[in-house]
């Protein structure tokens, strides 16, 4: 047992925002600099330390910046976190968002209609959720809607993962990732007349079924009048990097899109070291601001080790109080 802990060792994730001038293309990360770095594993003599912070999401609130992340301990599901900023200097203190009795993640931000909604993952739960801001600080939010749900007894390794909705020409356009047995992921493409309406599978959905480009690492992003998606290449590993495709054809019919950049995260960039699965960016104080993160392995010895010895001191008081 002492074996296994050893050299099993757990993955983690950590945050880095960056700064772009507006000429530069926000893809090429070499030509960024670091603006700020959101990091975990400071309670090293934790028995339930913060391990993931990821899948980041910036959204421009009138003057400020916010940011929305996933942040998930060992040991328990994953919460919506929120910081902000005016100046890209001061920031705001951490924040619950977002807790649910299951595990969230990817918190999509994005207003309609002139309000602020919110679409973490919760395939957990085995649905696709709108959230609504309740007030102008978006630290308060509320369940809207189930966009999409699983049926009773529907089986699959991965359900409703990395989900978001892009608006065009009044028709609302959500893509989704779900595992069947095979465990390739497997982009599905949805559609609605409405944000909080019934959504009706694409007749070319799955439009992806690739370990290489069929899970998002990021809502859609439209950049000098072309419409770019962000996927994550899982070929070898979960997360290992991410893709840029450009999507060319989208309607209730059809749909096209083109690898354009593979593999954005540079190796050689000491922070990018085992990759990165997240990418996301805004226009704030006349610059790019691009939201990244990226992996990392560590044992975490203490931790494991004294969670193992817990659960056996469980188990032999039961044994001891049930004879």
């Amino acid at each position: 047992m002492m074996f296994l802990l050893i050299y099993n060792m757990v993955e983690c994730f950590k945050i880095q925002l960056l700064a772009l001038p507006l000429k530069v293309s926000p893809f090429d990360v070499r030509e960024s600099k670091a603006l700020k770095r959101i990091t975990g594993l400071s309670e090293w003599f934790c028995l339930n330390p913060t391990i993931i912070l990821a899948d980041p999401f910036l959204f421009v609130d009138k003057d400020r910046l916010c940011l929305f992340y996933e942040s998930k301990k060992l040991l328990t599901p994953g919460v919506i976190m929120m910081i902000s900023t005016i100046d890209l200097k001061h920031w705001t203190k951490p924040r619950v968002v977002l807790k649910e009795k299951f595990h969230l993640s990817f918190p999509w931000v994005f207003t309609d209609a002139g309000k602020v909604y919110m679409v973490p993952e919760t395939g957990t739960d085995g649905s696709i959720r709108v959230y609504e801001a309740t007030d102008d600080t978006l630290t308060r939010w509320k369940l809207k809607r189930k966009l999409l749900e699983l049926s009773p007894g529907n089986v699959m390794n991965m359900g409703y993962s990395d989900s978001s909705i892009y608006k065009k020409d009044g028709i609302y356009y959500l893509m989704t990732t779900v595992q069947y047995e095979d465990g390739i992921n497997t982009l599905e493409l949805y559609y609605s007349d409405s944000l909080m309406g019934k959504y009706v599978k694409h007749p070319l959905s799955p439009i992806a079924h690739s370990q290489n480009v069929g899970r998002n690492a990021g809502s859609l992003q439209k950049i000098n009048g072309k419409l770019y998606r962000f996927s994550q290449n899982c070929v070898f590993r979960y997360g290992d990097n991410v893709h840029v495709s450009e999507i060319t054809r989208l309607t209730t019919t059809e749909y096209q899109e083109h690898l354009v950049k593979e593999n954005i995260y540079s190796s050689e960039i000491p922070f990018y070291n085992e990759g990165g699965h997240q990418f996301n960016m805004v226009k704030f104080k006349e610059q790019w601001v691009v939201a990244t993160d990226a992996k990392e392995y560590h044992y975490l010895l203490y931790a494991r080790i004294m969670n193992k010895l817990k659960s056996f001191l469980t188990c032999f008081r039961f044994r001891i109080l049930t004879e």
